[in-house]
């Protein structure tokens, strides 16, 4: 037996889920858990129930199911690699969501004595935390909103699948766009986009907009909190070129300053361009102050805006809060 937990906690250590835990803590991890196999259809964990366990998926894919208050179902599939069945531990509630095998699938069981020892490693916390808002944001229906020419287009926050889209999707940023923005031309790394677009929503916070539900990215705006001063916050924002000039970045600031309310932030601050125009006109009228950092570069700081100096409507101002409250204060 003591040969089978070895095995097992090699095994776990060579998922990339794991990577950096000391081979003797993932022992003490192997030792609680229990070995799962299961069919393609077969469910796993199903919405509603009371959450004892979790998984971890050694080999196989698994279907991700919400159906939400207004039946509106959400579906996603999963590689293996990853555990499924944290959130609900983690937020002491139900299973938000059903899990189906896709193909056969093989890994481990685990129950509450196997998620205290993972909760008493500070990698594997933080990585289960920053797993589980990215996973409950992909559940978030997107908020239509209309531009200023009467465009409709979609905002919801980042989900770390995006970097590959905008990757795939940057002809519509064009190199002037992208250098405004990033103070350098050209793409992004695939280190600097999974840092962009894979986020916790708590220090680091992306909206993103799209042209439909399941469209392109055409503009996205984060803010980052600042170590020294949690009240703090620098914010950037892009919007894809045939976009410009529509609103789409005054819609972005507005959701920014609604969720920064929401995250106890209360200072903006950014570095741009001295010949990025149309950010300078966006940071007057939210009253930014601006001072030279440097040959070209202009620095800013400005309170949160307020609602009545955005374009937001009510509604969507609502429903902004709440989302931003679902993630920030998911698993408080």
């Amino acid at each position: 037996m003591a040969g089978v937990k070895v095995a097992a906690g090699k095994e776990l250590g060579s998922l990339e889920f794991f990577a950096g835990i000391p081979a003797g803590d993932l022992a003490v991890l192997a030792a609680k858990l229990l070995p799962l196999h299961a069919v393609a259809g077969e469910v796993l964990m199903r919405q509603g129930q009371e959450a004892v366990s979790f998984a971890i998926i050694v080999s196989g894919r698994v279907e991700i199911r919400h159906v939400g208050s207004d039946g509106q179902v959400l579906a996603a599939e999963l590689p293996a690699g990853l555990i499924v069945g944290e959130i609900a531990l983690l937020r002491r509630a139900h299973r938000n969501a059903t899990v189906t095998a896709k193909d056969d699938v093989r890994g481990y069981l685990g129950y509450h004595d196997a998620f205290e020892s993972m909760l008493a490693m500070p990698i594997l916390a933080g990585r289960m935390v920053r797993t589980a808002r990215q996973r409950l944001a992909a559940l978030i229906t997107p908020i239509p909103v209309t531009t200023k020419d009467g465009t409709q287009l979609f905002l919801r926050p980042v989900l770390p699948g995006d970097s590959e889209r905008f990757a795939e999707g940057n002809a519509a940023f064009s190199r002037d766009t992208l250098y405004r923005r990033f103070l350098s031309g050209g793409a992004r790394t695939v280190a600097q986009l999974a840092y962009l677009f894979e986020v916790d929503y708590v220090d680091h916070f992306v909206w993103v907009v799209t042209d439909g539900v399941d469209g392109p990215i055409v503009g996205d705006a984060r803010f980052i909190r600042d170590k020294e001063n949690s009240a703090s916050a620098e914010i950037a924002l892009t919007v894809a070129d045939a976009y410009q000039g529509r609103g789409v970045g005054m819609l972005l600031l507005g959701a920014l300053a609604v969720t920064a309310c929401v995250d106890d932030i209360k200072q903006f601050h950014a570095l741009l361009l001295a010949e990025n125009g149309a950010a300078r006109a966006l940071g007057d009228k939210f009253h930014a102050r601006w001072e030279t950092e440097g040959p070209g570069v202009l620095a800013t700081a400005m309170v949160i805006p307020r609602l009545e100096d955005s374009s937001i409507k009510l509604q969507a101002y609502r429903q902004i809060h709440h989302v931003a409250r679902q993630l920030i204060h998911a698993l408080d």
